[in-house]
């Protein structure tokens, strides 16, 4: 199995890919709150995963050094998510609100479809 830090810098150059591309697509096409909402909830979903991935650091050094760490991961990253849905809900205009909801799934579609072309190599 491949290490989670390679992994990670792996979601996130195909994230910032799809945000330059929905940025792109917002401004040369007529769809501008669908791509904006889609670059929002990218943003967010990406920041949720590098957030994911300092708390996995850190959980590794705690079971290294046998002491516990306190962290506000899931509220940081649940408050992230309720922010940008409030902006969209703000802002229908400029974000379109299912845009940024399937936005938010951005990482995880991602991790999938990676997933898939790691079975077909086995």
């Amino acid at each position: 199995m491949e290490d989670y830090i390679v992994l990670t810098k792996r979601y996130t150059i195909y994230s910032v890919l799809c945000i330059a591309i929905f940025i792109l697509l917002a401004f040369l096409t007529s769809l501008q709150s669908i791509f904006l909402g889609l670059a929002l909830g990218a943003v967010i979903s990406l920041s949720n995963l590098v957030t994911l991935f300092y708390q996995v650091k850190r959980i590794g050094e705690s079971i290294e050094t046998g002491r516990a760490k306190f962290s506000l991961g899931t509220i940081f990253r649940t408050i992230l998510i309720i922010g940008a849905v409030y902006i969209a809900y703000q802002y229908p205009d400029i974000f379109h609100l299912n845009s940024v909801i399937i936005g938010l799934m951005l990482t995880y579609i991602i991790i999938y479809i990676n997933s898939l072309f790691q079975l077909r190599r086995l």
